[in-house]
């Protein structure tokens, strides 16, 4: 549960399906409107995700500007089976 301001942003369908997935891999979730969706943590690494419906969804023109400067960890999800596999992938990974 996030905190979404006083101005609340269109919501990605299948947010709340990719959300179930990446908790049942037991990675925490916080919904939040900006920079990205989906702030997740697993073993004291911080994950960034945005979540767009369909392959062909683009980012925004501040969220292209962010992802090309952020030189941490941010991936974007666009369907269910894509958030499972890289849930999968982050809870077998070690962290540093």
């Amino acid at each position: 549960m996030g905190f979404r301001g006083q101005h609340k942003n269109k919501r990605d369908a299948i947010e709340p399906d990719v959300i179930d997935a990446i908790e049942a891999r037991g990675i925490a979730v916080y919904t939040m409107d900006r920079p990205v969706d989906l702030l997740c943590t697993f073993n004291g690494a911080n994950l960034l995700v945005e979540v767009k419906s369909g392959p062909k969804a683009r980012l925004t023109p501040p969220q292209e500007k962010f992802f090309g400067w952020w030189p941490g960890q941010k991936v974007i999800i666009s369907s269910v089976a894509e958030a499972d596999a890289w849930a999968e992938m982050i809870s077998r990974s070690p962290v540093d």
